[in-house]
């Protein structure tokens, strides 16, 4: 029984983004009519981390988990603060794959959070290339990366995500075969 603890604790993990506990949905959805907006306009990384960089570009920062089967690590700053759209939010997560920079993770509480992150990313990136109201899920996919902020009103959270998908494709492809391999009562993928 002890040995499988570990192996359902990184099956169960296959399906968050690490350190995060959301709510549906819980990555950007990607339909065959969402329609992409200019890579001109994407962002090149978030708060001075470019895509694709080192953790050793976090300086300041901790440890919050890591799934070494898959390849992953997510940080949290120390020394910047937990702002966003100028709003202070709960916390900021960075996610890196293989020691590459691919994923933030924003959350934040209430209503007027939501909205000010919100009207932030449509001033920055138009109208949401993909929404679901009665969800209040917003999505845009801009060049390589994928935004989508949502809202919780059931609990009054919300969250709001950047995957740079050159680096996302790479981690999902490793998801698929070490799941492949777990059901199939394999060793771990290489």
């Amino acid at each position: 029984m002890h040995r499988m603890l570990p192996v359902v604790l990184v099956c169960c993990s296959l399906c968050l983004p690490l350190g995060c506990t959301p709510k549906q949905p819980s990555k950007p959805l990607t339909p065959a009519s969402a329609r992409t907006l200019p890579a001109s306009k994407a962002p090149s990384g978030f708060s001075g981390i470019p895509w694709g960089a080192p953790s050793a570009a976090l300086r300041d920062s901790t440890p919050e988990s890591a799934i070494p089967e898959l390849r992953t690590a997510t940080y949290i700053r120390n020394d910047a603060p937990n702002i966003f759209s100028g709003r202070a939010v709960s916390r900021i997560l960075y996610e890196f794959y293989e020691d590459a920079f691919y994923h933030v993770w924003i959350d934040f509480e209430g209503p007027d959070t939501f909205l000010a992150v919100l009207g932030d990313l449509r001033k920055t990136y138009g109208p949401p290339t993909e929404s679901v109201p009665e969800k209040h899920y917003n999505a845009w996919t801009v060049g390589d990366v994928n935004i989508y902020c949502v809202y919780h009103a059931e609990d009054g959270t919300g969250d709001a995500s950047f995957w740079y998908q050159p680096i996302y494709v790479k981690k999902e492809d490793l998801v698929k075969q070490y799941k492949r391999t777990m059901s199939q009562g394999g060793a771990n993928p290489q």
